[in-house]
């Protein structure tokens, strides 16, 4: 089925009538859609990411949801899945890491329309406190700094790079909890700190802002302390990361976070015993990044999302649609 489908058209008249049908059969499924940036440009923190959406394309991608989904919130799915319901065709709306444009111009978008979101928080760069270990790692390889940063993990033993691997997807097939403190230290070697440099960029959001947001509108879930890959982790340090994180949402929202989603969130970057975690530290769901749709009544704590495509609202919809993935649907949608 999976190879016929890739061979329809999508747009054309037995694409049109095929999709009608797997709407039937999806009906009692939920995608949880992923973003991260909205903004109309790009920076020196994401250059050659997916990560980015303009706001035009988001507000395209949006009404899209709006027009043919049940958007909503994440609490009210994983309330529904806890009495063992099944939503019709919902879909939920989540954004990571905590962008500057979270609250300047996704907000304002979404609450026009009415529609929930949940944005999931690595609380150890709210503020612009710190860099992300992976935007520092961006801002080394803007100012030609690979040869510098692959010779420090070198020196610690990271070493092992396969031939036309980047280096970011080197660093976090091969990362170690020490890893944000190799980056922070050739940083310092050029003058620079990962405070200092997100003090001058300030991209993330700021404490304020989460502390005054509508609670009923916009959810904030935990996405750990500093987005390490959990499963090169020991318990405690997994356990750390996300009770940290855990509480210092407490303490900005009144709320305890409701989930969790893991970094990066494919099978390779957390455990069974990072679910277990989850559910020690008092959250109701736990989220992956797997691309799979939620179909029945799944367990709050094997939720997974899609990001959303960046560039094709028309592969944005075939996505949403559960059509089989395309080479260009995985490349659009690479973000991790």
């Amino acid at each position: 089925m999976s190879l016929m489908l890739k061979k329809l058209p999508f747009e054309a008249w037995p694409g049109q009538l095929v999709r009608r049908l797997r709407r039937r059969y999806n009906d009692h499924c939920v995608n949880i859609v992923t973003y991260h940036r909205v903004g109309a440009h790009g920076g020196v923190l994401d250059a050659g990411s997916a990560a980015r959406h303009t706001p035009v394309e988001f507000e395209r991608q949006i009404d899209y949801l709006a027009a043919n989904y049940d958007v909503m919130s994440l609490r009210s799915l994983i309330e529904r899945l806890e009495r063992e319901e099944i939503p019709e065709r919902a879909a939920v709306i989540t954004f990571d890491d905590g962008y500057a444009d979270l609250m300047r111009t996704v907000a304002p978008m979404l609450f026009r329309r009415r529609l929930p979101m949940t944005a999931f928080l690595v609380t150890s760069v709210i503020g612009n406190r710190d860099l992300l270990w992976q935007h520092k790692l961006a801002w080394l390889l803007a100012h030609d700094q690979e040869s510098r940063v692959q010779a420090a993990l070198a020196s610690t033993g990271i070493s092992g790079r396969s031939p036309g691997e980047s280096l970011g997807n080197f660093v976090r097939r091969c990362y170690r909890a020490d890893v944000p403190a190799i980056l922070e230290s050739v940083l310092n070697e050029l003058g620079k700190t990962g405070s200092s440099l997100a003090a001058e960029l300030r991209p993330y959001v700021e404490s304020e802002q989460i502390a005054e947001a509508d609670p009923e509108f916009i959810e904030f879930g935990n996405h750990t302390h500093t987005h390490p890959v959990l499963s090169a982790l020991s318990y405690d340090d997994q356990t750390r990361e996300i009770s940290t994180a855990r509480d210092e949402i407490a303490r900005l929202t009144g709320r305890t976070p409701l989930a969790v989603a893991y970094p990066f969130g494919l099978k390779r970057h957390y455990t069974a015993e990072t679910k277990r975690i989850v559910q020690e530290t008092w959250h109701r769901a736990a989220l992956d990044m797997r691309r799979r749709t939620n179909e029945g009544a799944v367990d709050p704590f094997d939720l997974s999302r899609k990001p959303a495509v960046c560039g094709s609202q028309h592969l944005f919809e075939q996505m949403m649609e559960d059509w089989p993935a395309t080479r260009d649907i995985a490349l659009a949608g690479s973000v991790e």
